[in-house]
């Protein structure tokens, strides 16, 4: 109890305030606004005491913290900076007269950086076993540097996109030729072409990062819902965002700039500022990637004169690709005596100018702008309307959300005329509209009031502050839900896995299904103290009428078809649940939604609750698992090697049509899940399990193999609740007793029934029959028709050496028990893992479903079990003499011996993976840490 107490003490400081344990690594993009995104997110995080490391070139870590303000010096003192060095590359100088105003004179660098990839792994797996949990902020296009990051298993990678919702949806929007739903024309206004924005070499460098941003567990956006929502919406209904988090945390800069100066002497031009009228300067600034020709610079010059308006004039070149060293490009030129002829009403500056602190200052009234996104939001949180003039990349629909979305500016001129030369005339026309006519003044009043908004949202208790993570006020803690598929071998998994969480973690845990189906779960269920299940709350849903027929077991195939009634009737219970998750997110930090992987349909709504994820928990072996998904690859990723079994029964005859195209359907819906769990453990799959992980479709999803779910040390029952079949085993010798059962599933035929009885009589050995009908829909319902019936007199003949057991039977009881040495079993996935677990080998009779597989994986990789029937044959009579010749190769032969020896050695491996420090315990460990994080 003790070892219980001290981790649940850990659980509760890791749902608290205790975030010493979590590591931060942000990843920056080396171009400046990008730069400037990530390091003004890391000094906001430095306030939740997280660990934060800020990892990129030499070069531009040190840009990165010269240029950033707002800030005090403590915020960037606090941050580990690691300095990596880039590989030799070719510099040039921007060019002004390029057609394309991008700055592809910084491709060299942008390639010099993919090969931070090793450096920046290395220092993830030395994070990794530093802290608990490592998150990994990176800008999306560095995808490429940062994907090791699905290789670790404590770690997890967040996306951070340096443009506007609305561009991000637009250029989405723009790539889909079949568009998944359909819009109102009034969101969408009219959006300038993408020809002219970027290079081709830099569009295709964005093409390659994108394709491997698929590992992400979600997305974070400079921005906010009170002012791109209706876009964000947009991005979360887009079918590749679904199983993504999208998070608005902007604005990220500091808005509050009042003694931030970090204690550096004023800039000379906010002193200047200082003594002008309130909203009476234009700012004129065109980021740090822009270069205007000669031509360009003198016309603005003019208009900016002739306007006779104030203004601050940052006049600089673009950033080369280390902004430290000497620069031989030129030095923009105006015309001769003009900073004269404006220094009573105008000011240029030529080095790097504090636009934070020049657009919070209370005389700058408008902002005329290339409409970065950094100096996009910086100037609408700071109620700033602008002279839009964009130059590439997402500019110009920055441009459009700012002009005519948000109506906070106008253009300077369409993008379409982007290649002319806008004349002195146009610039002096736009400045004296937006700063001297009655036009300019309801911009500046808009752009005030939508400031006055956004900066509501991240102070405390503003819509950003709560998704920035400050919904603490609400419980500190996680709750998980289980949502099993209503059969009784996943019943019996999920409340298996439910009191795991209860008793080893003290995890609150909700279990939901039909009422019917709650009450069996728990009537069946053993191998737990009673208290721990006191301690699960179980929430009754009301299922709609369904036939619940009685099992066929005349039908061609053994697959319980019955039951599809039922299985259909469940898909109803979407709504009833999805109110429960609802409930439940107003009352819990987080809610950890594990549900099975054949109902994804029910609990698809877990992706419209913010603080909710889910977790599929696969109710096969791996083995299984892996060999279904590799016949319908058409094209193989990998080979196999040559030892891995290639002799895969068909699942023909496994399923029936009707149960096949149910689970097809709801494989359609799987794509929200944030990953998944397998019951089954590294020791008894290791092999399989790496295969699987290799896979495509699985390898950028976390993958936890916390099995056995179910107790591998059974506590003794009182002799009062102890089942009559456990005192008879008492009295037999030690591993002589053959136990017989084929699952809740199963309908055998009269004439079948008639060959195994007659089988294990002949065979002379002890033996337990579990002997019962398949399940119904509703097993609490009366039916007396059809119940299996035995030669006459056989109970009789047989009472000195075997037992016929007619109701529900202690399954793992009887397998863990001393005198029990064998098993025939159906080989459902449950039977298996329960038997490898008690260290006890099996007769295999697969009937349907992953049987068939189940039984080779028993039979022929861990050579633990003989085969009675294969799968070419499930449909043949079994006769007595095969049946008897089974039982005695199993329990009385030297080949039986063996198996028994292995069975007892694997039994022992997999009881040590579940104890403390042990394979499958780490791994549980390790999710709880996930979803406590």
């Amino acid at each position: 109890m003790a070892s219980q107490s001290c981790y649940q003490q850990d659980h509760n400081e890791q749902n608290g305030l205790k975030h010493s344990q979590v590591a931060i690594l942000m990843v920056p993009f080396p171009l400046q606004g990008h730069l400037n995104q990530i390091l003004h997110l890391s000094c906001l995080l430095t306030s939740y005491e997280i660990s934060l490391h800020f990892a990129g070139s030499t070069t531009h870590n040190h840009q990165a913290k010269l240029r950033i303000q707002g800030w005090n010096s403590r915020n960037l003192s606090t941050i580990h900076f690691h300095d990596f060095q880039l590989p030799p590359f070719t510099c040039f100088s921007p060019d002004p007269s390029a057609p394309i105003k991008f700055p592809g004179h910084l491709q060299p660098l942008f390639h010099a950086c993919t090969h931070l990839r090793g450096p920046m792994s290395q220092l993830l797996q030395d994070l990794s076993t530093k802290f608990r949990r490592v998150i990994v902020i990176h800008d999306t296009l560095m995808a490429s540097v940062v994907q090791d990051v699905k290789h670790i298993s404590n770690a997890e990678s967040f996306a951070l996109q340096s443009v506007s919702a609305f561009t991000v949806f637009l250029y989405i929007w723009d790539s889909m030729k079949e568009k998944p739903f359909e819009m109102d024309p009034k969101m969408i206004p009219c959006i300038p072409s993408s020809q002219g924005c970027f290079t081709p070499e830099f569009a295709n460098f964005i093409a390659k990062e994108y394709k491997i941003l698929d590992f992400e567990s979600g997305r974070l956006f400079n921005t906010c819902r009170l002012l791109e929502g209706k876009y964000m919406e947009l991005l979360e209904k887009l079918p590749i965002n679904t199983n993504k988090k999208l998070f608005a945390i902007g604005p990220v800069h500091p808005i509050e700039l009042t003694g931030k100066n970090n204690g550096c002497s004023k800039h000379k031009c906010l002193e200047w500022l200082d003594k002008q009228e309130k909203n009476s300067v234009l700012y004129v600034s065109f980021g740090t990637t822009t270069s205007m020709s000669d031509d360009q610079i003198k016309e603005l010059a003019a208009g900016l004169e002739s306007s006779r308006q104030k203004f601050i004039w940052v006049l600089r070149d673009a950033d080369k690709d280390d902004v430290f060293t000497e620069n031989k490009a030129r030095s923009p030129e105006l015309p001769k005596g003009y900073e004269k002829r404006v220094k009573n009403r105008g000011m240029v500056v030529r080095d790097w100018a504090p636009q934070l602190e020049i657009l919070g200052h209370t005389s700058t009234g408008g902002f005329m702008s290339h409409c970065g996104w950094n100096s996009s939001i910086e100037s609408i949180t700071m109620g700033v309307p602008m002279a839009a003039w964009p130059m590439h990349s997402d500019q110009p629909r920055n441009a459009v959300l700012i002009t005519q979305v948000l109506k906070i500016g106008i253009a300077v001129r369409n993008w379409a005329q982007r290649e002319e030369l806008v004349k002195g005339e146009t610039v002096e026309n736009v400045v004296k509209r937006l700063m001297a006519s009655s036009e300019g003044e309801e911009m500046r009043k808009r752009a005030e009031e939508i400031g006055s908004i956004v900066r509501g949202a991240v102070a405390d208790g503003g819509q950003n502050c709560c998704q920035n993570g400050q919904e603490g006020q609400k419980s500190a803690q996680v709750a998980v839900v289980m949502v099993p598929l209503l059969a009784q071998g996943h019943l019996n998994q999920f409340l298996h896995l439910s009191h795991h969480l209860v008793a080893s973690y003290g995890i609150p845990v909700h279990y939901a299904g039909s009422a019917i189906h709650n009450r069996q779960a728990k009537l069946r269920f053993h191998g737990w103290e009673p208290e721990t299940s006191n301690r699960i709350e179980f929430h009754d849903l009301q299922l709609p009428p369904y036939s619940s027929p009685s099992p066929n077991p005349n039908a061609p195939t053994r697959f319980p078809a019955h039951l599809q009634p039922l299985f259909n009737a469940s898909m109803q219970l979407r709504k009833p649940l999805f109110q429960v998750f609802q409930d439940l997110s107003t009352k819990f930090r987080r809610i950890v939604i594990i549900h099975d992987s054949t109902i994804g349909s029910i609990v698809q709504d877990v992706k419209l609750i913010p603080n909710a994820e889910a977790y599929m928990l696969v109710p096969t072996s791996v083995f299984h698992t892996f060999t279904g998904i590799w016949e319908i690859l058409s094209e193989k990723p990998f080979q196999l090697d040559p030892d891995i079994p290639t002799n895969i029964p068909s699942s023909e005859g496994c399923f029936t049509p009707e149960i096949s195209d149910f689970v097809y359907k709801q494989m359609e819906f799987l794509d929200f899940q944030s990953g998944r769990l397998l019951n089954t453990c590294r020791v008894i799959e290791a092999r399989h399990l790496e295969l699987l992980e290799r896979l495509p479709i699985y390898g950028n999803m976390k993958t936890f193999a916390i099995g056995p779910l179910n107790p591998v040390e059974i506590r003794r029952t009182s002799e009062k609740q102890r089942h009559e079949c456990l005192e008879w085993l008492d009295k037999q010798e030690e591993d002589s007793v053959i136990y017989v059962s084929f699952g809740s599933t199963t309908a055998m035929t009269d004439e079948q029934i008639t060959e195994l009885a007659k089988g294990l009589e002949q065979s002379g050995q002890k033996f337990i029959w579990v002997l019962r009908k398949a399940d119904k829909g509703d097993v609490f319902t009366g039916d007396e028709e059809g119940r299996p019936q035995l030669p006459k007199g056989y109970e009789e003949r047989v009472k000195d050496w075997g037992i016929v057991v007619r109701d529900w039977a202690p399954q793992l009881e009887i397998l863990g028990h001393p005198s029990t040495g064998g098993f025939m079993s159906h080989c459902g996935w449950n039977s298996c893992i329960e038997s490898i677990s008690m260290g006890v080998p099996v007769a295999a009779w697969p009937m349907h479903s992953d049987q068939p597989r189940n039984a080779t994986l028993l039979t022929e990789v861990l050579r633990i079990g003989l085969l009675i029937k294969d799968c070419v044959h499930l449909a043949e009579l079994v006769t007595s003499d095969t049946i008897e010749d089974a039982v005695r190769s199993l329990m009385t032969s030297q080949e039986g011996e063996e198996m028994k020896k292995k069975a007892a050695k694997l039994g022992g491996a997999v009881r040590a993976s579940v104890a403390d420090g042990g394979n499958s315990r780490l791994e549980m460990d390790s999710f709880i840490a996930h979803i406590t994080r």
